[in-house]
């Protein structure tokens, strides 16, 4: 376990957790990660996780659907997105 050595007291700096995934939520993201080049490991702290956090916690802005459709467009898309496809 991680500890910050240069603080007095011993601060823990990271946690491991051990996950269970049913059969097809393990062939989604190992299909994904196989795709990418990546762990599983890897693409759950790299992208499962953020896009998680970011789905969860930014605020959706309140806008026209046209002005919504230009912003869209106008962000980078990424090839393949299986976010869409879990549930959180």
């Amino acid at each position: 376990m991680g500890y910050s050595k240069t603080e007095s007291v011993k601060k823990k700096t990271s946690y491991k957790v051990m996950v269970a995934f049913g059969e097809q939520t393990y062939t989604l993201l190992s299909d994904e990660a196989r795709a990418r080049g990546i762990t599983i490991q890897e693409l759950l702290r790299a992208v499962v996780i953020p896009d998680w956090f970011k789905a969860k916690y930014e605020p959706v802005p309140r806008q026209s659907p046209v002005i919504e459709r230009r912003t869209r467009e106008e962000e980078p898309v990424v090839p393949y997105s299986f976010s869409n496809k879990l549930r959180y």
